[in-house]
């Protein structure tokens, strides 16, 4: 999947092309992305299972 790309839902929806932007904005866009993809990632994490201990 090209999440960049300029395909036909760019121009449908009328958003610039990933290369159309300034490069400040395209910086600005992938750090706030990574920090949600991250913090996301974070809150869903499972604890790991505890070992079961071998006490007789």
């Amino acid at each position: 999947m090209d999440l960049f790309g300029s395909g036909l839902l760019n121009s449908a929806i009328g958003a610039p092309a990933w290369s159309e932007l300034p490069a400040e904005a395209r910086a600005a866009l992938t750090s706030l992305m990574t920090q949600l993809i991250l913090e996301h990632a974070a809150a869903t994490v499972t604890p790991r299972a505890k070992e079961v201990g071998h006490d007789l």
